[in-house]
């Protein structure tokens, strides 16, 4: 962490073993996510007197890479001292699922990559047969297209020298465009 965590108690006395808990279970987050930059925790007791129990509210904000994390549990049955334990566990709990939902997002391999918009016209057509070829101004390549690659029905508009946009694909059976549309139509 490149800040040292505040920890800030409102309305009731901070407590040495409070304080203690609250830092392990910073550790225990830092362990499973290195790039935290910032920690802050605010354990507050919205009404200071109750009859039985007490109110705890535990807010945690993460400084990390991207949006930063924000988590606020509040608990307020039995016991106070099972109260502020419970509030913290499920505060840490929820920034660390918040953590790994931001991580999945982020991760690389769990992205779903599109191929990139490529350019090209039509070489070839066989109308009746309802596919063609384009000629892509990217790469050079020659990709078959069907009518059902087309994004919007304009099969009666296209012919040889027709411009047209499309996402290149690799095949079982070689070279082919998919989300194939009138160049003008993007532009």
């Amino acid at each position: 962490m490149q800040t040292d965590p505040t920890i800030t108690f409102r309305n009731f006395d901070s407590s040495p073993a409070v304080e203690r808990r609250i830092r392990e279970q910073i550790v225990d987050i830092e362990k499973y996510h290195p790039r935290i930059v910032s920690c802050d925790v605010v354990i507050e007791m919205p009404q200071k007197q109750k009859v039985s129990g007490r109110a705890f509210e535990v807010q945690i904000k993460l400084g990390v890479p991207g949006s930063d994390i924000h988590v606020s549990r509040t608990v307020d049955h039995s016991e106070a001292s099972e109260n502020l334990d419970l509030a913290i566990n499920e505060a840490f709990s929820a920034a660390r699922r918040q953590l790994q939902d931001q991580d999945r997002g982020m991760d690389p391999h769990r992205v779903k990559r599109h191929a990139p918009i490529e350019h090209g016209e039509i070489i070839r057509l066989f109308e009746g047969e309802g596919y063609g070829f384009i000629n892509s101004e990217d790469d050079g390549g020659e990709y078959y297209f069907s009518r059902e690659s087309l994004t919007v029905e304009c099969w009666d508009q296209l012919s040889v020298g027709t411009r047209l946009k499309f996402r290149a694909e690799d095949g079982e059976n070689g070279l082919y465009a998919s989300n194939v549309s009138l160049a003008q139509e993007l532009d």
